[in-house]
């Protein structure tokens, strides 16, 4: 199964981590840790493929531009929020066994 970059945003106020899927419009999740931000992402993935397939439809092409403009608007809203500019990347695979 193919693997996707995923942007990972702490948030300074409430704690946890917001995450986007550059490569799959809309689909977004959350956690109070890393590792519940990534697992419910990775639910959210493959929700999002089940809809997109089921329409005919598949994830974007994951390409350096796609993930520079999703990081670039979330550094926009960070600074905007006045935070600082820390975020991070990530690979999660859909469908995945998750390693325990």
């Amino acid at each position: 199964m193919k693997s996707y970059t995923v942007v990972l945003s702490p948030d300074p106020n409430m704690g946890g981590y917001s995450v986007s899927v550059p490569a799959m419009p809309g689909a977004v999740s959350q956690g109070d840790t890393r590792e519940s931000a990534l697992a419910n992402t990775r639910d959210a993935m493959e929700g999002w493929l089940e809809v997109a397939r089921e329409r005919g439809a598949d994830a974007l092409p994951e390409t350096h531009g796609l993930v520079a403009a999703e990081i670039a608007d979330v550094l926009d809203f960070r600074g905007e929020e006045g935070w600082d500019l820390l975020i991070e990347t990530a690979v999660v695979t859909p469908f995945a066994t998750p390693v325990a």
